[in-house]
Protein backbone atom coordinates (compact mmCIF):
# COMPACT_ATOMS: atom_id res chain seq x y z
CA UNK A 1 0.00 0.00 0.00
CA UNK A 2 1.67 3.37 -0.89
CA UNK A 3 2.06 5.79 2.39
CA UNK A 4 1.43 9.68 1.72
CA UNK A 5 3.79 11.81 0.76
CA UNK A 6 4.31 15.41 1.03
CA UNK A 7 5.29 16.92 -2.38
CA UNK A 8 6.02 20.42 -3.50
CA UNK A 9 2.97 21.54 -5.06
CA UNK A 10 4.41 23.92 -7.53
CA UNK A 11 4.55 22.95 -10.85
CA UNK A 12 6.98 23.86 -13.52
CA UNK A 13 7.08 25.99 -16.37
CA UNK A 14 6.75 24.78 -19.75
CA UNK A 15 8.20 26.53 -22.66
CA UNK A 16 5.50 26.85 -25.09
CA UNK A 17 5.91 26.79 -29.06
CA UNK A 18 5.06 30.08 -29.80
CA UNK A 19 6.77 31.29 -26.69
CA UNK A 20 10.35 29.87 -27.66
CA UNK A 21 9.60 31.51 -31.41
CA UNK A 22 9.04 34.52 -29.96
CA UNK A 23 12.23 34.52 -27.75
CA UNK A 24 14.45 32.70 -30.18
CA UNK A 25 13.24 36.20 -32.14
CA UNK A 26 14.14 38.60 -29.57
CA UNK A 27 15.61 37.15 -26.44
CA UNK A 28 19.56 36.76 -26.15
CA UNK A 29 20.65 35.11 -23.41
CA UNK A 30 21.38 37.47 -21.30
CA UNK A 31 17.94 37.68 -21.43
CA UNK A 32 17.31 34.17 -20.66
CA UNK A 33 18.41 33.80 -17.35
CA UNK A 34 15.68 35.42 -16.19
CA UNK A 35 13.16 32.54 -18.04
CA UNK A 36 15.54 29.78 -16.15
CA UNK A 37 12.82 27.77 -14.27
CA UNK A 38 13.01 25.34 -11.36
CA UNK A 39 13.37 21.68 -11.66
CA UNK A 40 10.27 19.24 -10.45
CA UNK A 41 10.97 20.00 -6.35
CA UNK A 42 9.37 16.76 -5.19
CA UNK A 43 9.75 13.91 -2.36
CA UNK A 44 8.29 10.78 -1.50
CA UNK A 45 6.79 8.83 1.42
CA UNK A 46 8.07 5.51 1.37
CA UNK A 47 5.62 2.38 -0.61
CA UNK A 48 5.50 -1.34 -0.22
CA UNK A 49 8.22 -3.15 -2.11
CA UNK A 50 6.47 -6.24 -3.95
CA UNK A 51 3.10 -6.14 -1.46
CA UNK A 52 5.38 -6.63 1.66
CA UNK A 53 7.92 -4.29 2.50
CA UNK A 54 7.86 -0.74 2.62
CA UNK A 55 10.77 1.74 1.20
CA UNK A 56 11.53 4.08 4.45
CA UNK A 57 9.88 7.59 5.09
CA UNK A 58 11.48 10.38 2.83
CA UNK A 59 12.73 13.73 4.55
CA UNK A 60 9.71 16.29 5.03
CA UNK A 61 10.98 19.39 3.77
CA UNK A 62 9.55 19.70 -0.28
CA UNK A 63 11.84 20.63 -2.84
CA UNK A 64 15.19 19.77 -1.33
CA UNK A 65 15.08 16.08 -0.66
CA UNK A 66 17.17 15.04 -4.10
CA UNK A 67 15.94 12.81 -6.75
CA UNK A 68 13.26 10.24 -6.97
CA UNK A 69 14.07 6.24 -7.96
CA UNK A 70 11.59 3.15 -8.42
CA UNK A 71 12.19 0.22 -7.54
CA UNK A 72 10.08 -2.55 -9.32
CA UNK A 73 10.08 -6.11 -8.19
CA UNK A 74 9.58 -8.62 -10.88
CA UNK A 75 8.53 -11.31 -9.28
CA UNK A 76 5.38 -9.76 -8.10
CA UNK A 77 4.56 -8.97 -11.31
CA UNK A 78 1.72 -10.84 -13.19
CA UNK A 79 1.52 -9.04 -16.34
CA UNK A 80 -1.92 -7.97 -16.08
CA UNK A 81 -1.23 -4.86 -18.19
CA UNK A 82 -3.05 -2.97 -15.70
CA UNK A 83 0.14 -0.41 -15.57
CA UNK A 84 -0.09 0.08 -19.54
CA UNK A 85 -3.54 1.30 -19.37
CA UNK A 86 -3.37 3.76 -16.63
CA UNK A 87 -0.37 5.05 -18.02
CA UNK A 88 -2.21 5.51 -21.62
CA UNK A 89 -5.14 6.90 -19.72
CA UNK A 90 -3.17 9.20 -17.89
CA UNK A 91 -0.81 10.43 -20.89
CA UNK A 92 -3.74 10.40 -23.58
CA UNK A 93 -4.05 14.47 -23.80
CA UNK A 94 -0.13 14.27 -24.06
CA UNK A 95 -0.29 12.10 -27.18
CA UNK A 96 0.54 13.45 -30.70
CA UNK A 97 -1.62 14.41 -33.11
CA UNK A 98 0.01 14.33 -36.29
CA UNK A 99 -0.32 16.78 -39.32
CA UNK A 100 -1.13 14.90 -42.44
CA UNK A 101 0.39 14.23 -45.38
CA UNK A 102 3.77 14.80 -43.75
CA UNK A 103 6.00 17.95 -45.86
CA UNK A 104 8.17 15.65 -47.89
CA UNK A 105 11.53 15.26 -46.59
CA UNK A 106 14.88 16.55 -48.12
CA UNK A 107 17.30 13.80 -48.67
CA UNK A 108 14.58 11.28 -50.01
CA UNK A 109 16.86 8.73 -47.46
CA UNK A 110 14.94 10.68 -44.54
CA UNK A 111 11.71 8.41 -43.78
CA UNK A 112 9.06 9.77 -42.01
CA UNK A 113 7.85 7.75 -38.72
CA UNK A 114 3.89 7.11 -38.40
CA UNK A 115 2.66 5.51 -35.55
CA UNK A 116 -0.54 7.18 -36.05
CA UNK A 117 -2.39 4.08 -37.29
CA UNK A 118 -1.16 1.49 -34.58
CA UNK A 119 -1.98 3.87 -31.39
CA UNK A 120 -3.50 0.67 -30.11
CA UNK A 121 0.00 -1.30 -29.92
CA UNK A 122 1.58 -2.26 -25.97
CA UNK A 123 4.02 -5.05 -27.10
CA UNK A 124 7.15 -2.43 -27.29
CA UNK A 125 7.85 1.18 -26.91
CA UNK A 126 6.19 4.27 -29.51
CA UNK A 127 4.89 7.36 -29.07
CA UNK A 128 1.67 6.22 -28.01
CA UNK A 129 2.70 3.50 -25.43
CA UNK A 130 5.60 4.68 -23.13
CA UNK A 131 5.33 1.61 -21.15
CA UNK A 132 4.86 -1.97 -21.66
CA UNK A 133 5.46 -5.49 -20.50
CA UNK A 134 8.28 -7.61 -21.47
CA UNK A 135 7.61 -11.47 -21.17
CA UNK A 136 10.20 -13.97 -20.85
CA UNK A 137 10.67 -17.38 -20.12
CA UNK A 138 13.90 -17.98 -18.70
CA UNK A 139 15.30 -21.66 -17.75
CA UNK A 140 17.14 -21.13 -13.94
CA UNK A 141 17.93 -23.54 -11.54
CA UNK A 142 16.37 -26.71 -13.95
CA UNK A 143 12.87 -25.24 -13.82
CA UNK A 144 11.50 -22.71 -16.01
CA UNK A 145 10.84 -19.15 -14.69
CA UNK A 146 7.97 -16.84 -16.17
CA UNK A 147 9.08 -13.47 -15.89
CA UNK A 148 6.63 -10.33 -16.66
CA UNK A 149 9.17 -7.22 -16.60
CA UNK A 150 7.25 -3.46 -17.03
CA UNK A 151 10.01 -1.40 -19.38
CA UNK A 152 10.34 1.85 -19.76
CA UNK A 153 12.99 4.84 -19.37
CA UNK A 154 15.45 4.18 -16.88
CA UNK A 155 16.21 7.94 -16.12
CA UNK A 156 20.03 8.16 -16.03
CA UNK A 157 21.44 9.71 -13.59
CA UNK A 158 23.86 11.62 -15.97
CA UNK A 159 21.55 10.74 -19.12
CA UNK A 160 23.64 11.05 -22.45
CA UNK A 161 20.12 11.73 -24.01
CA UNK A 162 19.83 15.08 -21.91
CA UNK A 163 23.68 15.85 -21.97
CA UNK A 164 24.24 15.74 -26.26
CA UNK A 165 20.78 16.82 -27.04
CA UNK A 166 21.84 19.74 -29.07
CA UNK A 167 18.76 21.26 -29.16
CA UNK A 168 18.28 21.51 -25.04
CA UNK A 169 14.83 19.71 -25.50
CA UNK A 170 15.75 16.72 -23.44
CA UNK A 171 16.95 17.11 -19.79
CA UNK A 172 17.13 15.70 -16.19
CA UNK A 173 15.49 17.66 -13.33
CA UNK A 174 15.93 17.86 -9.64
CA UNK A 175 13.41 15.04 -9.03
CA UNK A 176 16.01 12.13 -11.14
CA UNK A 177 13.16 12.52 -14.11
CA UNK A 178 15.02 12.71 -17.54
CA UNK A 179 11.78 14.74 -20.20
CA UNK A 180 11.90 15.59 -23.25
CA UNK A 181 9.60 18.77 -23.87
CA UNK A 182 7.70 18.03 -26.76
CA UNK A 183 7.12 22.16 -27.53
CA UNK A 184 10.41 22.67 -28.41
CA UNK A 185 12.31 19.19 -29.76
CA UNK A 186 12.76 18.86 -33.39
CA UNK A 187 12.94 14.78 -33.74
CA UNK A 188 16.14 14.97 -34.91
CA UNK A 189 16.59 11.02 -32.62
CA UNK A 190 20.02 12.16 -31.18
CA UNK A 191 18.66 11.45 -27.98
CA UNK A 192 17.38 7.55 -29.10
CA UNK A 193 21.36 7.05 -30.67
CA UNK A 194 23.02 7.50 -27.32
CA UNK A 195 20.73 6.32 -25.10
CA UNK A 196 22.05 2.69 -24.27
CA UNK A 197 18.58 1.03 -24.79
CA UNK A 198 17.14 3.35 -27.38
CA UNK A 199 14.10 4.09 -25.05
CA UNK A 200 12.70 7.42 -27.02
CA UNK A 201 10.43 6.89 -29.59
CA UNK A 202 9.52 9.16 -33.13
CA UNK A 203 6.43 10.12 -34.66
CA UNK A 204 6.64 12.26 -37.20
CA UNK A 205 4.00 15.30 -38.31
CA UNK A 206 4.00 16.94 -35.24
CA UNK A 207 5.96 19.39 -33.16
CA UNK A 208 8.17 22.37 -33.81
CA UNK A 209 9.91 21.50 -37.20
CA UNK A 210 6.44 22.31 -38.30
CA UNK A 211 7.18 25.45 -37.77
CA UNK A 212 11.14 26.14 -39.30
CA UNK A 213 12.35 23.90 -41.66
CA UNK A 214 10.11 20.89 -42.15
CA UNK A 215 11.55 19.90 -45.67
CA UNK A 216 15.23 20.30 -45.00
CA UNK A 217 15.63 19.84 -40.98
CA UNK A 218 13.55 17.86 -38.42
CA UNK A 219 11.37 14.74 -38.59
CA UNK A 220 8.85 15.11 -35.73
CA UNK A 221 9.06 14.69 -32.07
CA UNK A 222 10.94 12.10 -29.68
CA UNK A 223 8.32 10.84 -26.80
CA UNK A 224 9.12 8.08 -23.71
CA UNK A 225 8.18 7.86 -20.13
CA UNK A 226 8.76 11.12 -18.17
CA UNK A 227 7.45 8.88 -14.60
CA UNK A 228 4.16 11.53 -14.58
CA UNK A 229 6.36 14.67 -13.69
CA UNK A 230 3.82 16.97 -14.10
CA UNK A 231 1.45 14.72 -12.07
CA UNK A 232 3.86 14.19 -9.27
CA UNK A 233 4.89 17.60 -8.64
CA UNK A 234 1.37 18.18 -8.00
CA UNK A 235 1.54 15.65 -5.13
CA UNK A 236 0.30 12.37 -6.84
CA UNK A 237 1.78 9.68 -8.05
CA UNK A 238 2.85 8.23 -11.24
CA UNK A 239 0.44 6.30 -12.92
CA UNK A 240 1.79 2.60 -13.39
CA UNK A 241 2.58 2.63 -9.38
CA UNK A 242 -0.87 3.88 -8.53
CA UNK A 243 -2.51 1.31 -10.41
CA UNK A 244 -0.91 -1.63 -10.09
CA UNK A 245 -2.80 -4.35 -7.96
CA UNK A 246 0.49 -6.02 -6.86
CA UNK A 247 2.46 -2.86 -5.77
CA UNK A 248 5.30 -4.54 -8.22
CA UNK A 249 6.81 -0.73 -8.02
CA UNK A 250 7.34 1.54 -5.40
CA UNK A 251 8.94 5.35 -5.41
CA UNK A 252 11.08 7.25 -3.39
CA UNK A 253 13.85 9.07 -2.38
CA UNK A 254 16.52 7.74 -3.99
CA UNK A 255 19.18 6.83 -1.48
CA UNK A 256 16.31 4.81 0.26
CA UNK A 257 15.40 3.13 -2.71
CA UNK A 258 18.73 1.72 -3.20
CA UNK A 259 19.19 0.50 0.49
CA UNK A 260 15.92 -1.26 0.34
CA UNK A 261 16.78 -2.88 -3.16
CA UNK A 262 20.23 -4.21 -1.60
CA UNK A 263 18.40 -5.48 1.60
CA UNK A 264 15.97 -7.43 -0.23
CA UNK A 265 18.50 -9.01 -2.97
CA UNK A 266 20.50 -10.19 -0.01
CA UNK A 267 17.56 -11.59 1.84
CA UNK A 268 15.67 -12.88 -1.29
CA UNK A 269 19.35 -13.85 -3.36
CA UNK A 270 18.38 -11.65 -5.87
CA UNK A 271 19.64 -9.39 -8.38
CA UNK A 272 19.59 -6.07 -9.19
CA UNK A 273 19.77 -4.42 -12.50
CA UNK A 274 20.04 -0.40 -12.96
CA UNK A 275 21.64 0.42 -9.98
CA UNK A 276 25.07 0.65 -11.61
CA UNK A 277 24.09 0.44 -15.44
CA UNK A 278 25.35 3.50 -17.27
CA UNK A 279 26.89 4.87 -14.40
CA UNK A 280 23.55 4.96 -11.87
CA UNK A 281 19.78 5.33 -12.67
CA UNK A 282 16.90 5.91 -11.03
CA UNK A 283 15.18 2.47 -12.27
CA UNK A 284 16.27 0.00 -10.17
CA UNK A 285 15.32 -3.87 -10.96
CA UNK A 286 14.97 -6.72 -8.74
CA UNK A 287 14.52 -9.88 -9.96
CA UNK A 288 15.16 -13.35 -8.79
CA UNK A 289 17.02 -14.64 -11.68
CA UNK A 290 20.27 -13.09 -13.08
CA UNK A 291 19.85 -10.47 -15.64
CA UNK A 292 22.21 -12.48 -18.27
CA UNK A 293 20.14 -15.19 -17.96
CA UNK A 294 16.75 -12.87 -18.96
CA UNK A 295 19.47 -11.48 -21.78
CA UNK A 296 20.11 -14.77 -22.99
CA UNK A 297 16.33 -15.83 -23.03
CA UNK A 298 15.88 -12.64 -24.70
CA UNK A 299 18.38 -13.22 -27.55
CA UNK A 300 16.97 -16.68 -28.25
CA UNK A 301 13.57 -15.56 -28.23
CA UNK A 302 14.93 -12.80 -30.71
CA UNK A 303 16.57 -15.28 -32.73
CA UNK A 304 13.88 -17.50 -33.22
CA UNK A 305 11.52 -14.91 -34.60
CA UNK A 306 13.49 -13.68 -36.62
CA UNK A 307 11.43 -13.78 -39.81
CA UNK A 308 8.37 -11.81 -38.00
CA UNK A 309 10.86 -9.41 -37.18
CA UNK A 310 12.28 -8.81 -40.19
CA UNK A 311 8.83 -7.36 -40.82
CA UNK A 312 8.33 -5.59 -38.07
CA UNK A 313 7.51 -1.63 -38.24
CA UNK A 314 11.40 -0.05 -38.71
CA UNK A 315 12.71 2.23 -36.22
CA UNK A 316 13.32 4.43 -38.69
CA UNK A 317 10.22 3.66 -39.98
CA UNK A 318 8.88 4.42 -43.63
CA UNK A 319 4.51 5.75 -43.21
CA UNK A 320 3.59 1.59 -43.49
CA UNK A 321 4.32 0.94 -40.07
CA UNK A 322 0.87 1.31 -39.04
CA UNK A 323 -0.03 -2.25 -41.60
CA UNK A 324 3.21 -4.08 -40.17
CA UNK A 325 2.36 -7.57 -37.94
CA UNK A 326 3.12 -7.58 -34.66
CA UNK A 327 6.21 -8.95 -33.24
CA UNK A 328 6.58 -11.25 -29.62
CA UNK A 329 7.05 -8.91 -26.38
CA UNK A 330 9.66 -11.52 -25.80
CA UNK A 331 12.93 -10.28 -28.55
CA UNK A 332 15.05 -7.74 -28.77
CA UNK A 333 14.66 -4.76 -30.98
CA UNK A 334 13.52 -1.48 -31.48
CA UNK A 335 11.15 -0.17 -28.82
CA UNK A 336 12.37 -2.98 -27.15
CA UNK A 337 14.77 -2.63 -24.73
CA UNK A 338 17.75 -5.28 -23.44
CA UNK A 339 19.09 -6.26 -19.76
CA UNK A 340 22.77 -5.85 -21.23
CA UNK A 341 25.49 -4.77 -18.68
CA UNK A 342 26.25 -0.68 -19.76
CA UNK A 343 29.10 0.67 -18.86
CA UNK A 344 28.89 4.63 -17.92
CA UNK A 345 28.02 6.11 -21.64
CA UNK A 346 29.30 9.90 -20.22
CA UNK A 347 32.54 8.91 -17.79
CA UNK A 348 35.05 9.92 -20.76
CA UNK A 349 33.08 13.63 -20.78
CA UNK A 350 33.37 13.76 -17.17
CA UNK A 351 36.62 13.30 -17.15
CA UNK A 352 37.80 15.39 -20.22
CA UNK A 353 35.66 17.81 -18.23
CA UNK A 354 38.74 18.25 -15.64
CA UNK A 355 40.91 18.77 -18.16
CA UNK A 356 38.90 21.81 -19.53
CA UNK A 357 39.33 23.11 -15.81
CA UNK A 358 42.85 22.43 -15.98
CA UNK A 359 43.77 23.40 -19.72
CA UNK A 360 44.29 27.45 -19.02
CA UNK A 361 46.05 26.87 -15.84
CA UNK A 362 48.59 24.57 -17.71
CA UNK A 363 48.53 27.21 -20.68
CA UNK A 364 49.15 30.29 -18.20
CA UNK A 365 51.68 28.17 -16.05
CA UNK A 366 53.54 27.36 -19.29
CA UNK A 367 53.59 30.82 -20.26
CA UNK A 368 53.96 32.29 -16.72
CA UNK A 369 57.49 29.66 -16.51
CA UNK A 370 58.77 31.09 -19.50
CA UNK A 371 58.42 34.55 -17.81
CA UNK A 372 60.55 33.46 -15.30
CA UNK A 373 63.16 31.92 -17.53
CA UNK A 374 63.47 34.42 -19.62
CA UNK A 375 63.52 37.38 -16.75
CA UNK A 376 66.72 35.27 -15.16
CA UNK A 377 68.51 34.90 -18.72
CA UNK A 378 68.06 38.47 -19.12
CA UNK A 379 69.63 39.66 -15.75
CA UNK A 380 72.63 37.56 -16.50
CA UNK A 381 73.04 38.70 -20.41
CA UNK A 382 72.99 42.77 -18.39
CA UNK A 383 75.46 41.26 -16.39
CA UNK A 384 77.47 40.39 -18.86
CA UNK A 385 77.17 43.24 -20.96
CA UNK A 386 78.02 45.21 -18.20
CA UNK A 387 81.53 43.51 -17.50
CA UNK A 388 82.23 44.01 -21.57
CA UNK A 389 83.23 47.53 -21.83
CA UNK A 390 81.76 49.62 -24.90
CA UNK A 391 80.30 46.36 -25.87
CA UNK A 392 77.10 47.92 -26.20
CA UNK A 393 77.81 51.26 -27.82
CA UNK A 394 79.45 49.50 -30.92
CA UNK A 395 76.02 49.05 -33.40
CA UNK A 396 76.59 45.59 -34.14
CA UNK A 397 79.12 44.04 -32.16
CA UNK A 398 79.10 40.80 -31.14
CA UNK A 399 77.44 40.32 -27.38
CA UNK A 400 74.90 42.99 -28.58
CA UNK A 401 71.25 41.82 -27.76
CA UNK A 402 68.62 42.84 -30.59
CA UNK A 403 65.45 41.98 -31.21
CA UNK A 404 63.03 41.97 -33.96
CA UNK A 405 58.94 42.62 -33.22
CA UNK A 406 58.75 38.53 -31.59
CA UNK A 407 56.48 40.51 -29.09
CA UNK A 408 53.59 40.80 -31.92
CA UNK A 409 50.92 38.61 -32.25
CA UNK A 410 52.28 39.14 -35.85
CA UNK A 411 54.85 37.61 -35.24
CA UNK A 412 53.55 34.12 -33.17
CA UNK A 413 55.73 30.53 -33.97
CA UNK A 414 54.38 28.72 -36.67
CA UNK A 415 53.35 25.76 -34.28
CA UNK A 416 51.07 28.20 -32.30
CA UNK A 417 49.46 29.65 -35.28
CA UNK A 418 48.78 26.04 -37.15
CA UNK A 419 48.23 24.49 -33.64
CA UNK A 420 45.16 27.34 -33.26
CA UNK A 421 43.75 26.43 -37.02
CA UNK A 422 44.01 23.25 -36.07
CA UNK A 423 41.95 23.23 -33.67
CA UNK A 424 39.38 25.33 -34.03
CA UNK A 425 38.88 23.42 -37.38
CA UNK A 426 38.68 20.18 -35.28
CA UNK A 427 36.15 21.65 -33.05
CA UNK A 428 33.82 23.30 -36.35
CA UNK A 429 33.88 19.69 -37.49
CA UNK A 430 33.23 17.45 -34.56
CA UNK A 431 30.17 20.15 -33.28
CA UNK A 432 28.65 19.56 -36.67
CA UNK A 433 29.13 16.77 -36.56
CA UNK A 434 27.24 16.46 -32.71
CA UNK A 435 24.21 17.62 -34.72
CA UNK A 436 21.34 14.98 -35.88
CA UNK A 437 21.35 16.91 -39.20
CA UNK A 438 24.96 15.94 -40.17
CA UNK A 439 23.95 12.13 -40.23
CA UNK A 440 20.53 13.14 -42.25
CA UNK A 441 22.88 14.72 -44.77
CA UNK A 442 25.34 11.83 -45.11
CA UNK A 443 28.24 13.39 -43.86
CA UNK A 444 29.57 10.30 -42.22
CA UNK A 445 28.98 8.64 -45.55
CA UNK A 446 32.04 10.94 -46.81
CA UNK A 447 35.15 8.92 -47.63
CA UNK A 448 37.27 9.16 -44.63
CA UNK A 449 34.21 10.86 -41.89
CA UNK A 450 32.64 7.61 -40.86
CA UNK A 451 34.01 8.71 -37.45
CA UNK A 452 31.68 11.30 -37.41
CA UNK A 453 28.65 9.18 -37.00
CA UNK A 454 29.75 7.97 -33.52
CA UNK A 455 27.77 10.99 -31.37
CA UNK A 456 30.29 9.69 -28.26
CA UNK A 457 33.54 10.13 -30.41
CA UNK A 458 32.92 13.23 -31.58
CA UNK A 459 31.51 14.77 -28.53
CA UNK A 460 35.23 13.56 -26.50
CA UNK A 461 37.14 14.94 -29.51
CA UNK A 462 35.16 18.12 -28.97
CA UNK A 463 36.03 18.34 -25.53
CA UNK A 464 40.18 17.73 -26.29
CA UNK A 465 40.26 20.25 -28.69
CA UNK A 466 38.85 22.82 -26.67
CA UNK A 467 40.95 21.91 -23.37
CA UNK A 468 44.21 22.24 -26.09
CA UNK A 469 42.77 25.28 -27.46
CA UNK A 470 42.14 27.17 -23.98
CA UNK A 471 45.84 26.03 -22.90
CA UNK A 472 46.96 28.27 -25.99
CA UNK A 473 44.51 30.55 -25.33
CA UNK A 474 45.92 30.93 -21.93
CA UNK A 475 49.54 31.20 -23.24
CA UNK A 476 49.17 33.44 -25.59
CA UNK A 477 47.50 35.74 -23.53
CA UNK A 478 50.48 36.12 -20.90
CA UNK A 479 52.57 36.21 -24.07
CA UNK A 480 50.55 39.08 -25.26
CA UNK A 481 50.56 40.63 -21.76
CA UNK A 482 54.30 40.22 -20.88
CA UNK A 483 55.56 40.65 -24.34
CA UNK A 484 55.31 44.12 -24.03
CA UNK A 485 56.44 45.19 -21.12
CA UNK A 486 59.29 42.49 -21.08
CA UNK A 487 60.02 42.47 -24.79
CA UNK A 488 62.79 39.86 -24.69
CA UNK A 489 61.21 37.50 -23.04
CA UNK A 490 59.93 35.75 -25.85
CA UNK A 491 62.40 36.60 -28.68
CA UNK A 492 63.19 33.29 -30.71
CA UNK A 493 66.68 34.04 -30.56
CA UNK A 494 69.57 36.72 -30.10
CA UNK A 495 70.60 38.69 -33.33
CA UNK A 496 73.98 40.80 -33.42
CA UNK A 497 72.36 44.11 -34.10
CA UNK A 498 71.46 46.75 -31.54
CA UNK A 499 68.13 46.67 -29.79
CA UNK A 500 64.97 48.60 -30.57
CA UNK A 501 61.59 48.71 -28.78
CA UNK A 502 58.65 46.97 -30.87
CA UNK A 503 56.64 48.88 -32.92
CA UNK A 504 52.97 49.28 -31.58
CA UNK A 505 50.39 46.49 -32.54
CA UNK A 506 46.58 46.95 -32.45
CA UNK A 507 43.81 44.86 -32.76
CA UNK A 508 42.17 44.99 -36.35
CA UNK A 509 38.07 45.24 -36.42
CA UNK A 510 38.13 41.79 -37.65
CA UNK A 511 40.39 40.39 -34.82
CA UNK A 512 38.19 42.40 -32.40
CA UNK A 513 35.30 40.83 -33.47
CA UNK A 514 36.76 37.34 -33.29
CA UNK A 515 38.56 37.62 -30.10
CA UNK A 516 35.15 38.54 -28.78
CA UNK A 517 32.98 35.81 -30.47
CA UNK A 518 36.10 33.36 -29.22
CA UNK A 519 35.73 34.76 -25.67
CA UNK A 520 32.00 34.43 -25.77
CA UNK A 521 32.33 30.77 -26.93
CA UNK A 522 34.81 29.92 -23.96
CA UNK A 523 31.65 31.21 -21.71
CA UNK A 524 29.14 29.24 -23.08
CA UNK A 525 30.86 26.05 -23.57
CA UNK A 526 31.76 26.54 -20.26
CA UNK A 527 28.56 26.13 -18.77
CA UNK A 528 27.33 23.55 -21.22
CA UNK A 529 30.31 21.56 -19.99
CA UNK A 530 28.85 22.37 -16.60
CA UNK A 531 25.48 21.48 -17.62
CA UNK A 532 26.79 18.06 -18.38
CA UNK A 533 28.49 16.99 -15.42
CA UNK A 534 26.82 14.59 -12.90
CA UNK A 535 24.51 16.73 -10.61
CA UNK A 536 24.52 19.71 -11.99
CA UNK A 537 21.77 21.66 -14.43
CA UNK A 538 21.19 25.02 -15.06
CA UNK A 539 17.21 24.95 -15.86
CA UNK A 540 15.66 23.65 -18.81
CA UNK A 541 14.94 26.99 -20.30
CA UNK A 542 18.36 28.48 -19.41
CA UNK A 543 20.10 25.03 -20.87
CA UNK A 544 17.99 25.80 -23.74
CA UNK A 545 19.31 29.45 -25.05
CA UNK A 546 22.29 27.72 -23.77
CA UNK A 547 22.92 25.57 -26.14
CA UNK A 548 21.72 27.74 -29.08
CA UNK A 549 23.69 30.91 -27.87
CA UNK A 550 26.96 28.29 -28.36
CA UNK A 551 25.92 27.22 -31.41
CA UNK A 552 24.95 30.73 -33.05
CA UNK A 553 28.28 32.15 -31.86
CA UNK A 554 30.30 29.30 -33.26
CA UNK A 555 28.24 30.08 -37.04
CA UNK A 556 29.13 33.58 -36.41
CA UNK A 557 32.62 32.73 -35.92
CA UNK A 558 32.78 30.61 -38.91
CA UNK A 559 31.26 32.85 -41.08
CA UNK A 560 33.35 35.95 -40.08
CA UNK A 561 36.31 34.36 -40.14
CA UNK A 562 35.23 32.79 -43.95
CA UNK A 563 34.31 36.88 -45.26
CA UNK A 564 37.11 38.19 -43.82
CA UNK A 565 39.73 35.38 -45.13
CA UNK A 566 37.80 35.91 -48.71
CA UNK A 567 38.18 40.30 -48.76
CA UNK A 568 41.91 39.37 -47.55
CA UNK A 569 41.72 41.20 -44.22
CA UNK A 570 42.24 37.80 -41.88
CA UNK A 571 44.74 39.58 -39.63
CA UNK A 572 44.14 39.43 -36.19
CA UNK A 573 46.67 42.64 -35.77
CA UNK A 574 48.25 45.48 -37.37
CA UNK A 575 50.86 48.17 -36.75
CA UNK A 576 50.22 51.62 -35.26
CA UNK A 577 50.58 54.09 -38.18
CA UNK A 578 53.50 56.17 -37.65
CA UNK A 579 51.33 59.02 -37.08
CA UNK A 580 49.43 57.40 -34.41
CA UNK A 581 53.02 55.87 -32.52
CA UNK A 582 54.35 59.18 -33.34
CA UNK A 583 51.97 61.34 -31.40
CA UNK A 584 52.35 59.12 -28.40
CA UNK A 585 55.03 60.35 -25.71
CA UNK A 586 57.81 57.67 -25.27
CA UNK A 587 57.94 56.43 -21.92
CA UNK A 588 60.97 57.62 -19.79
CA UNK A 589 64.47 55.68 -20.01
CA UNK A 590 67.01 55.70 -17.56
CA UNK A 591 68.93 53.31 -19.76
CA UNK A 592 72.28 53.67 -21.91
CA UNK A 593 70.24 54.42 -25.31
CA UNK A 594 71.47 51.28 -27.26
CA UNK A 595 71.59 48.76 -23.92
CA UNK A 596 67.97 47.11 -23.05
CA UNK A 597 66.38 47.71 -20.15
CA UNK A 598 66.81 45.27 -17.16
CA UNK A 599 63.60 43.66 -16.15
Amino acid sequence: MMIARTIDTASPRRLSRRGFLKGLAGTGLAGSASLATGMFPSTAEGAGVGGNTSVPSGRGASGNDGPLATLIDISACVGCGACVQACRERNAARYPEPRKPFPPMFPASVKAEDWSARRDTDDRLTPYNWLYIQNVTVQHGGQQVELNIPRRCLHCDNPPCANLCPWGAARREASGTVSIDADICLGGAKCRTVCPWQIPQRQTGVGLYLDLLPRYAGNGVMYKCDRCADVVARGSTPACIEACPNAVQSIGPRDAVIAQARRLAAERGGHLYGLDENGGTSTIYLSPVPFTDIQAALEAATTAAKPVSMQDGKQDGGQDTGKAPAQPAATLGPGRPHFRAVGDAMRGETMLAAALVTAPLAGAGAALLRVARGIGDMARADANDAGAPNASTTAGAPGTMGIPDAASPAHLRPVARWLWIACATVLGVTGMAQMPIAARYGIAAVPGLAWTADFHFTHLLHYGAAAVLLALSAWLAVRALAGPRIPRLFAPHRHPTPYRHPAPYHLTGGGTLRLWLVAALIVTGGMRVAKNLPGFDWGPTLTMYLDWTHLGLAGLLGMASLALALTGRSAWTAPVPASRSAARPAPPDHHHPEHPPRA
